[in-house]
C-alpha cells in the first residue's frame, strides 16, 4: 500500500543480474589455466615419446653394429660335469652377436629351466665377453621304480629331490657316466609314485648322512629300499641288510659305526647278515655262516692216531 514498489521491483533484479556477472568471470578466468595445463602435458608426452623413439632408432641402427660391442668371446665355467656344448648350446649365444642385444635375465632362466642347473650367472665384460658360471645339482641316489605294464625308468635324484636325467655318454666322460650310475639305488616305489614322498625324501636325508659319516668303517651302500612305510632297508656290498627307522637315523646311522669300529678293534672277521638298528636296545643281529668249502678250507687235517700192530695167534 505504501512505499514504492517500483523501485524495489528494479532493485532486486540488478541484485541477481551482478550475482551471475561475478559467476560468470570467474569460470571464464580458470579456463585458461586448464586449456595451458593440458598443453603443456601434450607438448612433454610428445617430447618424451621422440626421444624414447630416438633412442630405439639409434640402438637398432648405431649401437647394434658397433663392430667393437660384438661377442668376442664367450667363457663357460661349470661346477659339475655339463659339458661346454650343452651348456653354449642352451644359451643360445654366438660370436659376432651384438652384446646389447643379450637379454641377460631371459639368458639366466633359459639356463636355469635345464633340470641339472641348480642356478646360473651371467657377467659381460666390455667390450665383447661373456661370462656365464653355472652351479650344477649333483646326484645322490639312482631311482628304479618297480615297473608297471612293462615299461620301466631309470633317472637321478639330488638332496632335494629334484630328478635328473642320466648324462649322455656321447658328450661326457664314460667314467663320469659310470660313476653316477653306481650311485646308490632307491628301490621300492612303482613307475607312478611320485619321487618327493616323504619316504624318498627320507632316503635322500640318509644317504646324506652317510656321505658325512661314512668312514673306511662302513660298507659301500648298493640300495636303500623304502617298500615299508617308515623303514629303510639297507643293503651293502657285503650283502648286509641294515634296517633303520626314520625318526633318529643319523643316531642308528653312528651305532652302525660303533658296531663296526668294535669289530675291527677286536678282530672280528665275521659278516653281518641282517641288523635292525630300528629297535633302540638290544638290536637283533644275525651273522652269515661261512661256507662250506671256506669251513673245510679253514679246518686243520686231521692226523690218524698210530695203533699197535695187531697180532694173530695161530
Amino acid at each position: 500500500m505504501f512505499g514504492h514498489p517500483n523501485q524495489n521491483r528494479r532493485r532486486r533484479p540488478s541484485h541477481q543480474t551482478l550475482m551471475a556477472r561475478l559467476r560468470s568471470q570467474s569460470s571464464e578466468s580458470g579456463r585458461p589455466w586448464i586449456l595451458r595445463l593440458l598443453g603443456r602435458c601434450l607438448v612433454l608426452s610428445a617430447f618424451i615419446a621422440g626421444l624414447l623413439f630416438g633412442a630405439q632408432y639409434l640402438q637398432k641402427n648405431w649401437a647394434y653394429h658397433i663392430p667393437s660391442l660384438a661377442i668376442q668371446k664367450i667363457l663357460i665355467k661349470v661346477n659339475g660335469s655339463l659339458p661346454f656344448e650343452e651348456v653354449l648350446r642352451l644359451s643360445g649365444l654366438t660370436q659376432g652377436r651384438n652384446i646389447l642385444d643379450v637379454d641377460l635375465p631371459q639368458l639366466r632362466d633359459r639356463l636355469e629351466q635345464h633340470p641339472r642347473v641348480a642356478y646360473a650367472q651371467i657377467m659381460v665384460e666390455f667390450p665383447g665377453t661373456i661370462l656365464i658360471s653355472i652351479q650344477e645339482r649333483f646326484p645322490l641316489a639312482v631311482v628304479e621304480p618297480l615297473a608297471r605294464n612293462g615299461l620301466s625308468a631309470r633317472y637321478l635324484l639330488d638332496k632335494e629331490g629334484h630328478i635328473l636325467w642320466p648324462l649322455n655318454p656321447a658328450f661326457c666322460p664314460a667314467e663320469t657316466v659310470s660313476k653316477e650310475l653306481a650311485l646308490p639305488k632307491i628301490t621300492g616305489r612303482t613307475s607312478g609314485s611320485l619321487t618327493t614322498t616323504e619316504d624318498t625324501l627320507t632316503a635322500l636325508k640318509f644317504l646324506q648322512f652317510y656321505r658325512l659319516q661314512a668312514t673306511n668303517l662302513l660298507p659301500e651302500i648298493t640300495s636303500v629300499s623304502i617298500s615299508i612305510p617308515r623303514l629303510l632297508v639297507v643293503t651293502t656290498t657285503e650283502g648286509s641288510e641294515i634296517t633303520f627307522a626314520s625318526p633318529t637315523l643319523e643316531t642308528q646311522l653312528h651305532r652302525w659305526k660303533e658296531l663296526h669300529r668294535h669289530m675291527k678293534e677286536t678282530g672280528d672277521t665275521r659278516i653281518i647278515r641282517t641288523l635292525d638298528l630300528s629297535v633302540s636296545r638290544n638290536a637283533p643281529i644275525r651273522w652269515k655262516e661261512t661256507a662250506p668249502a671256506q669251513a673245510l678250507k679253514d679246518l686243520k687235517p686231521s692226523v690218524r692216531p698210530k695203533y699197535p700192530p695187531k697180532i694173530s695167534h695161530v
